[in-house]
């Protein structure tokens, strides 16, 4: 036995909640799911590994037409996993997945993103600057600046870069 803790024997940091992120099909076909998303969507179905559980897939079959923000979340003791649409290209979706000790929700840390800051962070994601997102969202330069201060701890990155490698599936933490 081994004195080094290991990923099983550590206990996650609550103070940050674990994301992970699935591109699909509108019918709910995966196209990409990074390695911690394909364990959670295996954990709520039995169903075929090439797509979604049939509950999230009918979600997102109500969600895509609409525009409003919407959130499929699942609960178990002491887990809470959120999914809500990042951004919708031609034939693909991009979800974002959040996990949350339910503590932690209780205690404020964390939490997942609101409508808003994943608006900007996927126009980050996207290249766009501060400015051009300010442009697009009719917001100014500075608040754009405050959501990504807000939204960089809660994908726990430190930067845009960061931010936008880890929505484009890039980060090896993801």
């Amino acid at each position: 036995m081994s004195l080094d803790p290991s990923a099983e024997q550590t206990a996650p940091d609550l103070r940050t909640p674990l994301h992970a992120l699935v591109v699909v099909t509108p019918d709910g076909r995966i196209q990409f799911a990074t390695e911690r998303a394909n364990t959670w969507l295996g954990e709520f179905s039995v169903t075929a590994s090439d797509r979604l559980p049939p509950a999230v897939a009918n979600w997102l079959e109500e969600a895509m037409p609409s525009q409003r923000p919407s959130r499929f979340i699942v609960t178990r003791p002491g887990i809470r996993v959120s999914i809500q649409i990042l951004f919708r290209e031609t034939g693909s979706v991009c979800l974002l997945l959040e996990q949350e000790a339910e503590k932690r929700r209780r205690n404020g840390f964390g939490g997942p993103l609101t409508r808003r800051q994943t608006e900007v962070l996927s126009w980050v994601a996207r290249g766009k600057t501060n400015a051009e997102i300010a442009a697009i969202l009719s917001l100014k330069t500075g608040t754009i600046g405050k959501y990504l201060e807000r939204i960089f701890p809660k994908l726990g990155v430190e930067n845009r870069t960061a931010a936008a490698s880890f929505v484009l599936g890039t980060n090896k933490t993801a």
